[in-house]
């Protein structure tokens, strides 16, 4: 047959336009290759990102002392202490050795409109440094404080557990109390600062059966 013949072009022209269509595809192909490539590549960045962030926990308040530029925690020695009574945010707090009792009320947001200023002045002493594990109670209007701040936890009978200043695991230690009322005491504590052995039971926190068991291990 005749090569040169009208319908041999029409063929030879169908023949070259399916490779050029074939032709077209590749470059199609080698841009979803890089657009996956470049999502990898951003999804291993977000995750280093992600990695590097600071997991959310519990605030830990670090203030210098006379409010000077908060500290890294770590970096420099700390005690931790407990703000009561009439301050803005009761809370335990850590704040860097040589700290004082001023500056663990400024880093619990300062007093409170509650505040009993007389009982404040002679209660209070805002120039003691702070000792480890130390209840400072800042008195209110009304109210009796029977933790001294100036020279660390109220003055308990030896042997005995001070309810204002005993942590979660020495309150759970003690006969019929577990993890739930030991948090329900330290509360109720962070709210009002116990003035009497009785307040677990006036307070709905222990029955007074419970409170039997353990009355001579506590005190205020």
């Amino acid at each position: 047959m005749d090569a040169s013949a009208p319908w041999r072009a029409l063929e030879d022209s169908s023949g070259n336009s399916g490779e050029a269509a074939t032709g077209q595809k590749r470059p199609s192909g080698l841009h979803l290759m890089l657009a996956a490539v470049a999502a990898l590549i951003l999804g291993s960045l977000a995750l280093v990102a992600f990695m590097g962030v600071r997991p959310a926990g519990e605030v830990q308040v670090v203030s210098g002392p006379n409010g000077s530029a908060p500290a890294v925690a770590g970096s420099q020695a700390l005690v931790v202490v407990q703000v009561a009574g009439a301050v803005a945010r009761p809370g335990v707090y850590s704040l860097p050795v040589g700290s004082r009792v001023a500056d663990a009320i400024r880093a619990a947001g300062g007093y409170s409109a509650d505040l009993d200023p007389r009982a404040a002045e002679t209660k209070l002493n805002l120039a003691a440094k702070l000792q480890d594990a130390q209840a400072i109670v800042v008195p209110r209007r009304g109210e009796t404080t029977s933790a001294s701040s100036g020279a660390g936890a109220a003055s308990v009978p030896e042997g005995t557990l001070n309810l204002n200043t005993a942590t979660s695991a020495q309150l759970d230690a003690l006969p019929g109390i577990g993890p739930a009322t030991a948090a329900k005491i330290i509360a109720s504590r962070e709210q009002r600062p116990f003035t009497s052995v009785n307040d677990l039971t006036t307070r709905k926190l222990v029955t007074a059966a419970t409170l039997a068991k353990f009355r001579d291990q506590v005190a205020v």
